[in-house]
């Protein structure tokens, strides 16, 4: 008997080394792919890439962003209110689901889960004070797509081309382009060869808005959860897509998104004020910014005036 003991005792042993063993392995091979995939880094163009570039024509794809406006909640007062309500009954039941599970060892839980009548009441009251009406709401949404509309995409190339004779690398840029507009999978650029045109840099607005920027958590703590955010701080965003083609047979040479965001944040109201001024100046940063991060993909590091080392093509 004590032999039996003995091997059953040895083999739970070893199988419970043996679970633990795989158990730091799946661990550490977990910790790897997530540490490798935080230190992906991002592909660019290499040194020997831009020097096959030879004459580069900028093209600007004719397609309208798409546009992305986050803002206040929608139906006014009666949407605010019930935004605050779901989010008052959801304090409510997460608070009593922690309370169930501590089995009570946490008193908070259960005292904000026994109040959830109090915090659907208090959130559908500031939720539907909060909100914003619903006619100031559509007006001011129309000003920010009007704005959008009006963008010149046609300007984000021509700031890459002038960004182009500040960089480090020598290719000749020729003046920009307008693709034509079909889906970018359909476009084809044999015709550019017959001009002299080595690669071509196709340029993408492909997303053009406003998004929800993170809410301040300073007036929120116990028995004072955060009020519902009817009318967020936004920040604007755009996003540009490049692909580096081969004029000779259309091949891909390289191809990259690139997202820029304001640095400031604001109420939906104060970017759409004024035929929304705010909302304009800000995009015109932001689209300069890409084009400088996007000239520094192709053409390289922003080098000193004396250094500047490309040839321009004036076609005007």
């Amino acid at each position: 008997m004590r032999q039996i003991w003995l091997w059953h005792h040895l083999h739970r042993t070893s199988a419970g080394t043996a679970m633990t063993g795989r158990a730091v392995v799946l661990g550490s091979a977990l910790a790897l792919l997530l540490n490798a995939c935080a230190t992906k880094k991002v592909p660019s163009l290499s040194d020997e890439q831009r020097g096959k570039l030879d004459r580069v024509g900028l093209f600007v794809v004719d397609i309208a962003p798409e546009a992305e406006i986050d803002g206040p909640t929608p139906l006014g007062g009666v949407g605010g209110g019930v935004l605050g309500a779901v989010q008052g009954m959801g304090i409510g039941v997460l608070s009593g689901a922690g309370c169930f599970v501590t089995s009570g060892y946490v008193p908070p839980l259960c005292i904000i889960a026994i109040m959830t009548p109090y915090w659907v009441g208090r959130g559908s009251v500031e939720g539907a004070m909060n909100a914003m009406p619903e006619g100031e709401r559509r007006v001011r949404r129309e000003a920010i797509v009007a704005a959008i509309a009006d963008v010149d995409r046609q300007r984000l190339a021509s700031a890459i081309y002038e960004e182009g004779g500040k960089r480090s690398s020598t290719p000749t840029i020729m003046p920009p382009s307008q693709a034509p507009a079909r889906a970018v999978a359909t476009l084809t650029y044999r015709d550019a060869a017959a001009q002299g045109i080595d690669t071509v840099a196709e340029v993408t607005l492909a997303r053009l808005g406003l998004e929800r920027r993170p809410a301040s958590s300073s007036e929120s703590g116990f028995l004072k959860p955060p009020v519902p955010d009817v009318n967020p701080m936004l920040g604007l965003v755009a996003e540009a897509r490049l692909r580096v083609v081969s004029a000779a047979d259309d091949r891909v040479v390289f191809e990259q998104t690139y997202v820029r965001r304001s640095p400031q944040d604001a109420r939906f109201a104060e970017w759409a004020r004024d035929n929304a001024a705010a909302f304009r100046d800000a995009c015109d940063a932001v689209l300069h910014a890409l084009a400088g991060e996007i000239a520094a993909e192709l053409f390289g590091a922003e080098q000193p005036p004396a250094n500047h080392g490309h040839e321009i093509v004036d076609e005007s």
